[in-house]
């Protein structure tokens, strides 16, 4: 927690609209970074994405880089690290507006957005599942050698339900970097851990006295020191952003259309039960294959609001029984910051 003295809305540089309204420092911290960053995105209703199914993206990236050409042509000043997301998320290979961020089926009728570190590996086994009938006996490359669709192969009507499940920001930034930085055959092996030419450098960065430094994570597994390299890493992390610590506002356009989603759950303690309610909601074979994948119904029966990570498959990070051993008042601040929107 971050605890202090109360600040009013006037000391927010315009952030607050109610002057006489008291906010404690995580608000104010969330408030002026908004104003200062995503605040300044400029409006897209000329050109929604909303309902505009496998183009989504497509025009979601289109809009948000009239907000980078503006910035840049009018010299607009905003925090270093905003400047580098619209970089980095508006260039080729960015990630964000990638057509793997969006799944859909007709079994049940469907879309869903789908967040790095939100349970991705899962929702694409799910969606495979539900679309396994379109592989079978197919010429069709879409399905690759893993038979595995996770849009389906069959038309998808415009009307079609929107379904996403989002995650606290800051437990989702841990996740991202136990799994893609403290795990280090994932940092190694995956890249995801940017910037490389710091965290993972494939040859070591020189001095002037041509002396390479070492790696900024090389001691990351020494005891004690946790918390002091996760704090490292926030510091570094918008030098080059990846798509597992973007904010979860700009996959799928969210920061514009998750009002009309018709579906919105939470990972986080009510996990399982977010589950049963969207299995409950959409029908079909969705239960079933949320089930096989998730056990939901098992943590049902228990009232299990314990949601740490499967325990099983070696994939999860179990970052909120983490949270107390890496994060320390100045990297809460900071992720505040980040993902202010």
């Amino acid at each position: 927690k971050i605890t202090g003295s109360k600040t009013s809305a006037a000391s927010l540089g315009g952030g607050g609209t109610n002057r006489n309204s008291q906010y404690d420092d995580a608000d104010v911290i969330i408030r002026r970074s908004f104003y200062q960053s995503y605040g300044r995105i400029l409006p897209c209703n000329d050109n929604s994405s909303w309902m505009k199914g496998r183009n989504t993206n497509i025009i979601a990236k289109e809009c948000i880089q009239k907000t980078r050409d503006y910035i840049i042509s009018e010299n607009v000043t905003v925090p270093w690290w905003f400047q580098t997301l619209l970089r980095d998320i508006t260039c080729k290979g960015g990630g964000i507006y990638a057509p793997w961020h969006h799944f859909d089926t007709t079994k049940p009728l469907l879309n869903f957005c789908t967040i790095d570190k939100v349970a991705t590996t899962q929702w694409r086994k799910v969606f495979c599942e539900l679309n396994k009938a379109d592989c079978v006996n197919t010429t069709q490359g879409s399905c690759g050698r893993k038979k595995c669709a996770f849009k389906t192969l069959q038309t998808m009507p415009e009307e079609a339900p929107w379904a996403a499940f989002i995650r606290d920001p800051l437990e989702r930034l841990l996740s991202g970097y136990l799994d893609k930085c403290y795990n280090t055959f994932h940092r190694q092996k995956q890249g995801h851990c940017t910037p490389n030419i710091v965290t993972n450098p494939m040859e070591g960065l020189k001095d002037g006295k041509n002396k390479s430094y070492s790696n900024l994570l090389d001691s990351i597994e020494d005891e004690g020191k946790e918390k002091e390299m996760f704090e490292a890493y926030v510091d570094i992390m918008p030098l080059k952003w990846n798509s597992h610590f973007v904010p979860q506002a700009f996959h799928c356009d969210l920061h514009r259309n998750i009002a009309k989603y018709d579906f919105v759950g939470d990972m986080g303690r009510d996990f399982y039960f977010d589950l049963d309610r969207m299995a409950n909601q959409f029908g079909g074979q969705l239960p079933e294959v949320l089930n096989n994948t998730f056990s939901y119904m098992e943590h049902m029966t228990r009232g299990n609001h314990n949601n740490t990570g499967k325990s099983v498959g070696g994939h999860a990070s179990h970052a909120p029984a983490q949270v107390k051993n890496f994060y320390t008042a100045r990297t809460v601040r900071k992720a505040l910051e980040y993902f202010s929107i």
